[in-house]
């Protein structure tokens, strides 16, 4: 916009362009430069983009500690399952070379590069560990129990067995909102509970 001063005439036209202080001081209007509105715009967009950043990360924390805890889970069923013996009364209990305590050793040291571990790798608190076995394949869950005869290598059908790994989970970037005592969205933390199950196996070498 151009501002013309004095009489406007053929011969002779002022012209004051929209930075000068005349300009300024006629119009009451201040020009924004585009600088200045560059930075503002990022101001507010930044935020935004840092949230979306965050959640993104979230979601591949998410991922893979999933898989980490339940790789940790097999590793501990596997061990638990190969070879029947590790059930017999006399060594499932013993500390610290029993088969319950080589289970939940083997499952936390599994786990032990997670954020959120908490150790100590023979009895790691998160996560959490514990087990339970079945006679009937899969129909029933129960504690160990001696009378279940799950160290007869000739038992049919075998036992099962099932370890469970329960880990708490803490978000970079918690995506929720309280409103009147209404919690909305993801909340600071999530809790993984995964499950494997191997039946009992002894191999005959030749």
């Amino acid at each position: 916009m151009l501002l013309v001063r004095g009489q406007v005439s053929a011969s002779h036209l002022e012209i004051v362009l929209p930075d000068s202080p005349l300009y300024i001081a006629a119009t009451g209007r201040h020009r924004f430069r585009d600088g200045g509105q560059s930075v503002v715009e990022f101001a507010l967009v930044l935020p935004i983009m840092l949230v979306i950043l965050l959640a993104v990360l979230d979601l591949s924390r998410i991922y893979t500690t999933m898989l980490t805890v339940e790789s940790a889970a097999r590793e501990a069923a596997d061990f638990g399952t190969f070879g029947s013996q590790k059930w017999n009364a006399a060594v499932v209990a013993v500390v610290p070379d029993g088969t319950e305590a080589n289970m939940e050793r083997r499952a936390c040291v599994a786990a032990s590069a997670l954020p959120d571990y908490v150790g100590p790798d023979d009895a790691c608190a998160n996560p959490t560990f514990s087990y339970l076995l079945s006679a009937d394949r899969g129909a029933t869950w129960v504690p160990y129990d001696s009378a279940l005869v799950c160290d007869d290598p000739a038992r049919s059908p075998p036992c099962w067995l099932k370890v469970t790994l329960e880990y708490d989970f803490r978000l970079i970037a918690p995506l929720n909102l309280e409103m009147f005592g209404i919690s909305i969205g993801v909340p600071n933390e999530l809790t993984f509970q995964r499950t494997s199950i191997f039946a009992m196996t002894d191999l005959s070498l030749p």
